[in-house]
């Protein structure tokens, strides 16, 4: 039910990526995406784009490559999953698809199902955003 995209999923890897090698050391893309076994120019792209929003930080050169821009304990998860998300909302109903998202539901005023999904969505990411990245790499 509770869907991610893939821009959102790669950036949470690179992120968490970069926390564990935190003022460690620089990452090259490429090593991430080999050790996950994901293309190297979608990565590239969510990088930049996390590069854009100030989430992440490159550094040029033969010794160069990727560090995240602020401390995992001062960087929540949902300043990285609104780096790419329009909607604050994930889809809820089969029916209702991601293209019409936002229009309201045609049966919102009677379904009890999506009113609770719709619900628990919010709350699900209303916890996963206030996680810092420190804390999303913790739970358990």
């Amino acid at each position: 039910m509770i869907r991610f995209s893939r821009r959102e999923d790669y950036a949470v890897i690179l992120v968490t990526t970069l926390a564990i090698e935190y003022n460690k050391r620089l990452v090259s893309l490429s090593e991430i995406a080999k050790s996950y076994k994901i293309s190297l120019l979608f990565l590239r792209n969510v990088a930049n784009d996390l590069r854009n929003k100030s989430i992440v930080q490159a550094v040029e050169g033969k010794r160069g490559g990727y560090e995240l821009a602020k401390d995992p304990k001062n960087l929540k998860m949902g300043e990285i999953l609104k780096a790419f998300s329009t909607e604050p909302l994930l889809e809820c109903c089969s029916t209702f698809s991601a293209a019409s998202a936002k229009d309201r539901c045609p049966q919102e005023g009677f379904c009890r199902a999506g009113y609770i999904w719709r619900k628990l969505n919010r709350e699900f990411l209303e916890k996963v955003s206030s996680l810092s990245v420190h804390d999303f790499m913790q739970y358990r």
